[in-house]
């Protein structure tokens, strides 16, 4: 199990309990922010960097940079999607969606956009080497696989494998990563979670994100299966999703902390944890131990973490607080 699995379930459930995810068409600072952050970071593992500012600039029609501006407004209109899918209890993924993902990110840009290859490919530095022929085939398997993965585990776990299968077949001449995130993510929030931002601006970070991809797809180092749901499904098994699973559940933690801080503030406000110590008749130290440990959500204001009483996370072994 990943490390951090029990603090993402544990937000998922208050961030149920608080109403879910933010509806579309709502103005929304907060998601607004995400999409935002993790076109940068997305970009930055394809070698695409730009400052917060630098993205503003284009995302404002101030500089140019389309592939910063289609990756925006391809993530923008399939996350809106994704929430719909969420309201209606439902995750809903075909090919012709597949292709226009990576058509929308290569809009001006390639000609043949939403093309799946139909030659061998090579991905630099992996030891995955990725089938030469039939990715349009390997993809249709790939969404017979959707619900059974979804079904078999847990959806951090069902995410890890998803992905990594995705882009160990590589169905696309270029531009597969950009496009295996924003189909992560999609998934990811027709289950009710917010996006999630792999980092990318520092070589660590990639190098953390190539180790996690290479962990998960060890049953695919030596030969491809064939494009066959059991095979594809043996080959998963061998591979170690541990790591990826950690660094899927670092992308969406701050996240579900900002929406669950959004929503609890928008009815009652926040409070520094100096006066919010008082109430739980702890020391302000408790309560930074408690946001350690995943048990208390926090956000950041200035120099201080702000909190409220709504916001404290209980395992489910763990007694009621004599507080609140």
């Amino acid at each position: 199990m990943a490390r951090f699995s029990g603090s993402t379930s544990r937000r998922l459930a208050k961030l149920a309990e608080l109403g879910g995810l933010p509806p579309v068409g709502v103005r929304n600072d907060e998601w607004l922010y995400m999409l935002q952050e993790e076109t940068r970071q997305s970009l930055s593992i394809e070698g695409y960097f730009a400052t917060d500012a630098q993205l503003k600039a284009v995302l404002g029609g101030r500089r140019s940079g389309p592939e910063i501006l289609n990756y925006f407004r391809a993530a923008q209109g399939l996350y809106d999607l994704a929430l719909q899918h969420h309201r209606e209890g439902e995750v809903v993924v075909s090919l012709a969606m597949i292709r226009h993902i990576h058509s929308e990110l290569f809009r001006e840009l390639d000609e043949r956009r939403g093309l799946f290859r139909t030659g061998g490919i090579q991905i630099s530095g992996a030891k995955v080497r990725p089938p030469e022929h039939d990715a349009e085939t390997y993809m249709r398997t790939w969404l017979e696989l959707l619900p059974i993965i979804l079904a078999r585990f847990t959806a951090l776990e069902a995410l890890a494998r998803l992905h990594v299968l995705f882009e160990a077949i590589h169905p696309f001449r270029d531009g597969n990563g950009r496009a295996g995130r924003i189909l992560l993510n999609y998934v990811a929030i027709s289950l009710g979670w917010p996006p999630i931002i792999i980092k990318g601006t520092e070589a660590s970070d990639r190098e953390r994100y190539y180790a996690a991809l290479e962990a998960g797809d060890r049953g695919f180092h030596t030969i491809f299966p064939t494009p066959n749901r059991i095979t594809l499904e043996r080959a998963l098994d061998e591979g170690d999703f541990g790591p990826m699973q950690d660094l899927l559940a670092d992308g969406v933690l701050p996240q579900l902390d900002i929406l669950l801080a959004a929503a609890v503030g928008a009815a009652s406000p926040l409070q520094p944890l100096s006066e919010l110590a008082q109430g739980f008749g702890v020391q302000e130290a408790t309560l930074r131990q408690w946001v350690t440990r995943g048990q208390l959500v926090a956000v950041k204001r200035g120099r201080k973490l702000y909190s409220h009483p709504l916001l404290r996370l209980r395992d489910a072994k763990e007694e009621p607080n004599d507080g609140f």
